[in-house]
């Protein structure tokens, strides 16, 4: 053998050598790729597709005396405040701990008892507070549906002497249910109240896609909404949204085509960012920072929307009307940092009110200030 043989040779094996190299990166890259395009989907679909199965019952009710219910202890039954209790049957609300030891604690029971409650019963806590119509609390109603561009979408009309209407626009998941402790307030104010549904809610029309789109178009039905009242003898309104309710509230705010009509906005620990908000959420699971890359670089074509067009603190000029802005900062569903900055980009447009109990929990804190805060508000419009 030559010695330009014996040279080539280990020249054509480093060749060899550097093309299976290259090709199981490749191959490893592709991988990767297509494992964080795959958690990105599975994390969008968490996101986008409605979700309305039967809720979880984790509590065992350890007794029932007079006045009083007693529960495993835990840090949802142990928290202060007025909180719905809730089982398969019926609701009720409990209010102040009134004793407790290592294992239990007994809660007050307070307001009206539907359903039958008795030891052994699977219950949850509930921010709801008030489950059914209306007419758990004693407001009178109507059924009536509102014509939309998607078919005709399910509300609640609750009538009374004022010609501002409320419009209630509940969260994501949610039910026009999540409405009715603010609703209570303004009934026993004399505002006549439309508890709404939208798109891909149970009862009223899907969206093309089947997907949320995060208060993108969520805010067209509530426009409809909006229209529906001033045919029906509004004059104006004031928006109330709670969680999601909160983005589709503002998008409708900044689509309707007379922003006049708008008398004021009400947030609930609403979410008026939604990069920051699927950052925390992704924290809060435990998910590496390149899936929720990939999930928003996923969600945007698919819901076919904006994440930056739903950051309200990027159009804060747009709002012209008197705003109130209910911010929890316990929240751990979505970022109330946005909302704090939000209200400060407002200046004197805002009036905020804080607590610390949870996302949409801050009525059942202290349900008095709540109501105390929403009248002031109003008698200021």
């Amino acid at each position: 053998m030559t010695a330009t043989a014996e040279t080539e040779a280990p020249v054509r094996k480093r060749r060899k050598w550097l093309r299976a190299a290259i090709v199981s990166v490749a191959v490893l890259l592709v991988l990767a790729l297509a494992g964080l395009a795959g958690a990105g989907w599975y994390f969008s679909n968490e996101l986008l597709k409605p979700d309305h199965s039967s809720p979880e019952y984790p509590f065992a009710v350890e007794a029932v005396g007079d006045g009083t219910v007693t529960l495993p202890r835990d840090e949802d039954t142990e928290k202060p405040g007025t909180w719905g209790l809730a089982w398969e049957d019926g609701q009720t609300l409990v209010g102040d701990v009134v004793d407790q030891d290592e294992d239990s604690v007994t809660r007050a029971l307070e307001g009206e008892l539907a359903g039958d409650l008795a030891a052994g019963e699977m219950v949850r806590i509930d921010t709801y507070a008030y489950r059914g119509t209306p007419a758990a609390l004693g407001i009178d109603f109507e059924e009536v549906q509102i014509p939309t561009g998607l078919g005709d979408a399910p509300a609640w009309l609750m009538p009374a002497e004022r010609t501002t209407w409320v419009i209630g626009v509940h969260g994501r998941n949610a039910s026009r249910e999540e409405t009715l402790r603010s609703a209570e307030i303004y009934h026993a104010l004399g505002y006549p109240v439309l508890a709404v549904t939208y798109r891909n809610d149970e009862g009223a029309p899907a969206a093309d896609n089947g997907l949320m789109s995060l208060g993108e178009y969520e805010a067209d039905d509530v426009v409809d909404a909006i229209e529906f009242a001033l045919d029906n003898g509004a004059t104006d309104v004031i928006l109330h949204g709670i969680s999601m309710g909160g983005s589709t509230i503002a998008m409708a705010a900044r689509k309707i085509e007379d922003p006049s009509v708008i008398r004021g906005l009400v947030f609930d620990s609403p979410c008026l960012d939604w990069n920051s908000t699927l950052d925390l959420q992704a924290d809060n699971r435990n998910v590496i920072a390149p899936i929720t890359w990939a999930a928003k670089r996923i969600v945007e074509p698919r819901a076919d929307i904006s994440l930056h067009d739903l950051d309200q603190r990027n159009f804060a000029d747009e709002f012209a009307m008197p705003v109130l802005l209910f911010v929890d900062t316990a929240d751990a569903t979505v970022d109330h940092h946005a909302t704090l900055d939000f209200a400060e980009l407002l200046g004197d447009r805002a009036t905020l009110v804080e607590s610390a109990s949870g996302h949409t929990a801050t009525w059942n804190e202290d349900p008095a200030r709540y109501a105390a805060e929403l009248e002031s508000y109003l008698s200021a419009l």
